[in-house]
């Protein structure tokens, strides 16, 4: 054991007699030691005298002290080493210089205990250890797999020993958890006895497929608990593997079989938490499909996929049931529970009916498509044909019985044929399939009838009024309007419109389309443009398309004809540019040529004013309302002042309204010409008589009539009375040819003027009166 000696020398109080409480200092020189622990000391001391064995000495140095055992006695000098009882361990860390020491009895009582001696020398000699530290936590701890079925290796290195503490052994833990985060108490393990800084251990995971479980070990050194190292965690942890899933589908078929290949499909398998590493499929039999062999694996698949298929070897032995099992391997060679598929039967069945047996289209005009598919073959029976027949309803419910219609030859499993509706309108047809097989007819399917049927189309019906209008027309457009229409067992597509032509009336030409109309309404309007040519007569006929192309009958409309306006009418009166005293002179009118044997109204317009006609004013008209070509009517005005005038005359169309060319004349109103003749006052002149006759023929201009020549001039001064009598007649005769003129212009007149009523005349100078009446007729006209 390592020892430290401090040598004492220069002691103060030398030979005297020393007491308890005494004190003395030495000088110590040595060296110092850190690190360490003092196990025991001694002091010697080379020259002394003791008077009893109750003294003792405490001594410092430094921040270190230290207490002897008691001396012995012995009043010679001598020397001695003493036993330190007590000491601490900064006298290792003083080093040399002064020793301070105190003189003490152990026991009671007085009197000198300790001298020393002249020349005293001595040894504070301290034995020790130095002192140990803890050992070193391994720098790596981890699991060889940080997921397992079975044990893994914990290693762990990079541990070391403590100063005066060598490694003795590691001391392991465990803790677990359910998620790799929240973990639970630590668990005593095992502890590992070796020297060696590095080391491993089989370690099992955790015994809950899924927990986590993590590992801690620290180092144990010689020189106890106390300086153990601190714990290292490992810095993986293992989970226990979870077991993989079975497929959750598993099939086999055909489910019935005879010669077929079996196809065995599953999925769904999932690994848990190692991956697939593939699959064991098993099988067994039973010849009641509840009593089972023994199970015997057919094959170990090698596969990662989660679905996956296999053509086992089966029996083909009649009658015998056959269930597979799929079981799911991880990488670990787990496996999964077994996913079983119910069974399969070895046998001769009949053909399986289709899934889907239906028409294209339930209503039709023509052919249609019956489809099948989904049929399947039999065990030991594959398909050869499918046999189809046909059954007729009137409607829908009620079926007539079935009728051969074909055998189709195919060993597919789905296929198609073209079919007829019914022959008659409205009647409902469906058709019913069932499949030959190898087998023959014994294993020939039941029949299965079709899921739906067709009815052959109803045509719709033309509308039950068909008009155009108007009937007469000159210009614009032809209304055609339809309603009534009647939709048949389809839906209305569109209108077709056609037209035919004819020039009398009689004989029509070939119906030519007009327009074609998309709509499904029953009713409607189209305006159509018609003929243009004068005299010429339509007809239009509509048919109904439905959406199947059904066409209705066809729907005649009335006759339309084209008319043309009216000829001008022939004005007699007034002449152009021709002058009257009339307030309210007559004008004469005749209708002009029209082609057919229409109708039409004389039209008057005066000046800017409104027009008046033969049907809206026929107060107005000697012969009023609609009239006929060449046809003569006066028309009165009312009152007119004096002045020039316009008047327009026309002829309209009663029916088309078509209107024909305007005309126009323009006259004068007079103001009247003559001098007030009073009777027995106003001498009748040869002016008088001039101004008559100058009136009579500006009215007679005026309804288109030649001038007067007048058998002699009057002349002032000159002309013979005696033949004024003859001048008046011959006015008078002029006045009686305008009103014959005008009254004969329209003999259907009620209101004619009436014939002069004369005044007699006298020889001589013509009478106030009889020249006053000459006046007002003139004015009058």
């Amino acid at each position: 054991m390592p020892s430290v000696s401090y040598t004492l020398s220069s002691f103060s109080k030398t030979n005297t007699d020393l007491g308890s409480g005494a004190t003395f200092t030495a000088s110590a020189s040595g060296s110092a030691v850190s690190g360490a622990y003092i196990t025991s000391a001694t002091l010697y001391l080379s020259s002394i005298r003791t008077y009893s064995s109750a003294g003792y000495l405490t001594f410092t140095r430094g921040s270190g002290s230290g207490t002897t055992g008691n001396f012995s006695s012995n009043s010679s000098t001598h020397s001695e080493t003493v036993t330190l009882t007590s000491y601490s361990d900064a006298l290792l860390t003083a080093g040399g210089g002064t020793v301070s020491f105190t003189l003490k009895r152990s026991t009671s009582g007085s009197g000198n205990i300790l001298n020393l001696r002249s020349g005293i020398t001595g040894t504070l000699t301290l034995n020790y250890q130095l002192s140990s530290t803890a050992c070193t936590a391994p720098t790596a701890c981890t699991v060889s797999s940080t997921l397992s079925e079975g044990n893994v290796t914990l290693s762990w290195s990079g541990a070391a020993g403590g100063t005066n503490n060598a490694i003795s052994s590691y001391e392991i833990q465990y803790s677990e958890s359910s998620d790799n985060a929240t973990w639970g108490a630590w668990t005593a393990l095992t502890t590992v006895t070796t020297a060696a800084t590095s080391g491993s251990v089989s370690v099992a995971p955790s015994s809950t497929r899924g927990n986590y479980r993590r590992f801690q070990v620290r180092t144990r050194g010689a020189a106890g608990a106390s300086y153990y190292s601190s714990w290292k965690v490992s810095t993986n942890a293992v989970r226990r593997n979870t077991l993989p899933t079975a497929p959750t589908i598993v099939t086999a078929t055909p489910a019935v079989y005879s010669t077929e290949a079996i196809a065995l499909t599953w999925s769904g398998a999932a690994g848990g938490t190692s991956a697939i590493k593939g699959f064991t499929i098993t099988s067994r039999t039973s010849t009641d499909n509840a009593t089972w062999s023994a199970w015997t694996t057919l094959t170990t698949l090698t596969q990662t996929a989660g679905s996956g298929s296999y053509t086992p070897t089966v029996t083909r032995v009649i009658g015998t049931y056959t269930q597979f099992g799929v079981t799911t391997i991880d990488v670990l060679d787990v496996a999964s529970e077994i996913r079983v598929y119910a069974s399969i039967l070895c046998s001769i069945t009949p053909c399986g009916l289709p899934t889907a047996f239906s028409l294209s289209a339930t209503l039709a005009e023509g052919a249609v498509t019956l489809s099948w598919s989904g049929a399947t073959h039999g065990a030991g029976n594959t398909i050869t044909a499918y046999e189809l027949q046909y059954s007729e309803s009137a409607d829908g419910s009620i079926w007539g019985g079935w009728t051969a219609l074909t055998v189709v030859s195919s060993t597919a499993t789905s296929g198609s044929l073209s079919v007829s509706p019914s022959a008659t309108a409205g009647t409902y047809r469906r058709f019913r399939l069932r499949i030959q097989g190898t087998a023959g007819e014994t294993y020939y399917s039941d029949w299965m009838v079709s899921s739906n049927s067709v009815r052959r189309n109803i045509p719709p019906s033309a509308p039950a009024t068909f008009t155009a209008s108007p009937a007469v027309y000159d210009t614009g457009l032809i209304t055609l309007t339809w309603s009534g229409i009647v939709a048949g067992t389809s839906a209305i597509k569109q209108i077709v419109i056609q037209l035919a032509t004819s020039v009398d009336g009689v004989a029509w030409g070939a119906y030519e389309a007009l327009t074609m109309i998309t709509s499904s309404a029953t009713s409607g309007t189209y305006e159509a443009t018609p003929s243009s040519i004068s005299g010429m007569s339509t007809r239009y006929r509509l048919s109904v398309t439905d959406t199947l192309s059904a066409i209705s009958a066809y729907a005649l409309s009335n006759v339309v004809r084209k008319v043309s306006p009216p000829t001008m009418p022939v004005i007699t009166a007034p002449k152009a540019s021709s002058q009257t005293y009339a307030a309210a002179p007559r004008f004469l009118v005749t209708t002009g040529a029209r082609l057919g044997s229409g109708t039409q109204k004389v039209s008057v317009k005066i000046d800017t004013g409104d027009w008046e006609d033969s049907v809206a004013n026929p107060e107005r008209f000697s012969t009023a309302g609609v009239l006929g070509n060449g046809v003569q009517t006066i028309y009165t005005p009312t009152a007119l002042l004096p002045g020039t005038y316009t008047v327009t005359f026309r002829s309209v169309d009663s029916g088309s309204e078509a209107v024909s060319p305007d005309v126009v004349r323009t006259f004068a109103v007079l103001a009247s010409p003559f001098e007030d003749i009073v009777a027995n006052v106003t001498k009748v002149k040869a002016a008088h008589m001039k101004s008559l006759r100058t009136a009579i023929n500006i009215v007679r201009d005026f309804y288109g009539l030649s001038a007067v020549s007048w058998s002699e001039d009057v002349i002032a001064g000159k002309s013979y009375v005696k033949n004024w009598p003859f001048h008046v007649l011959e006015l008078r005769k002029s006045i009686e040819q305008m009103v014959d003129f005008i009254n004969g212009f329209d003999m259907t007149w009620v209101n004619k003027l009436p014939d002069p009523a004369w005044i007699p005349t006298t020889t001589g100078r013509p009478q106030a009166a009889v020249m006053q009446q000459l006046q007002t007729l003139i004015l009058g006209l």
